[in-house]
């Protein structure tokens, strides 16, 4: 049973909106967060706190977890990813995942894929229930910008493995506000237990005569619905003339959202792409390693690093916590100010020399190096 104090200062927490003033006069930003949590609740000052309210399977090792964000959280949009915060360990690791189903009212969908050594997404997998409470960011990502521009444009989608989340949640948005879906989503998956939203995207075909769904698998024993092949210069062919006004999205691992900007980049009206993890295009496995000095200004370490380690991953090695989110180089916080040296963006290739800001999780060290951490 609840004790009456209990059941009061959960009262007011919960309506710390309306008692602004007096809560701010009884307690620090902190200390509210710290009891809210305490008293099950997911009110906060500014912070995000989402309640667990459903968990479903997806595909094998892929759950959707539905949750209740608190009156934080900002305006979401399709396309967009959010950031889970988890305390592992003793450890505080973050990671971005991309809303995926529509939900109703203020809940969202995150749709997360057991990864092979993922701490987050195994830590979700294994330990997160229904009722539970979860830190979120605020929403990111701008993939659907420039998409409902035009609404007879049709759509050229690409989707590789968990990219089917962000691509799904767009064409279901879409279809949600009256959109007539015109185009072609690709979706490519390892094996074939792994397709996702398949009796979802089947009834978007269904619904819309314009709109095909192909899928890919090379597996041995593939699914009758899937085909057998790769996105190469002969399937870009294909599309090319099929599509020569798309609106391209492509959506995936590095490798695969670098293969669909080479094949596909000139193509149509517009390209836009989002890759889950960093294609270190520019890290060339000949070319041998260096190891620089890092002092970190803030925290007064200095620390040995390697120039083929990406730098949030060695100050994180050293026992640090920098503030960090998608680890992709997509919702930039991470970045910090560098002080001097010279580290190159993977991403990008470009080397920042001198002062400037310096993503960390996509950057490596190309000299001695001093950060603003």
């Amino acid at each position: 049973m609840t004790s009456p104090f209990l059941s009061s200062a959960e009262g007011l927490i919960a309506r710390k909106p309306v008692l602004g003033g007096l809560v701010a006069a009884l307690m620090t930003e902190g200390q509210y967060d710290f009891w809210s949590r305490e008293l099950g609740s997911t009110a906060a000052w500014r912070r995000v706190f989402a309640r667990v309210v459903a968990a479903q399977w997806e595909a094998a090792d892929t759950l959707t977890l539905t949750l209740r964000p608190n009156r934080n959280l900002g305006q979401v949009s399709a396309g967009q990813h959010l950031t889970v915060s988890a305390d592992i360990a003793g450890r505080r690791h973050c990671r971005s995942y991309s809303l995926s189903r529509l939900a109703s009212g203020r809940d969202i969908c995150l749709t997360v894929r057991r990864e092979p050594g993922g701490l987050v997404s195994n830590f979700l997998h294994d330990h997160v229930q229904v009722g539970d409470v979860l830190e979120l960011s605020q929403p990111y990502g701008d993939l659907a910008t420039g998409l409902v521009s035009d609404a007879t444009r049709p759509l050229l989608m690409l989707a590789a493995g968990s990219g089917i989340t962000a691509i799904y949640n767009l064409l279901a948005s879409m279809a949600a506000s009256g959109r007539s879906l015109q185009g072609e989503l690709l979706y490519w998956e390892k094996q074939p237990d792994r397709f996702c939203f398949t009796e979802e995207l089947n009834r978007l075909q269904a619904e819309h005569a314009g709109l095909r769904v192909s899928r890919f698998c090379n597996a041995t024993e593939g699914r009758e619905d899937a085909e057998r092949g790769r996105l190469d210069a002969a399937l870009a062919a294909r599309l090319a003339g099929a599509y020569p006004a798309a609106s391209i999205v492509a959506c995936g691992g590095g490798a695969f959202v670098t293969a669909a900007r080479e094949l596909l980049g000139g193509v149509g009206k517009e390209f836009r792409a989002e890759a889950f993890t960093p294609s270190f295009a520019t890290i060339d496995d000949e070319t041998d390693e260096q190891f620089y000095e890092l002092v970190l200004r803030r925290s007064g370490k200095t620390l040995r690093v390697s120039s083929r380690q990406s730098l949030l991953e060695q100050i994180e090695d050293a026992g640090l916590s920098p503030e960090h989110g998608c680890r992709m180089g997509i919702c930039n916080s991470c970045s910090c100010q560098q002080r001097g040296g010279e580290s190159v963006n993977e991403l990008s290739g470009a080397a920042l020399r001198g002062q400037g800001a310096v993503r960390l999780c996509v950057s490596r060290a190309n000299s001695d190096l001093e950060l603003d951490l």
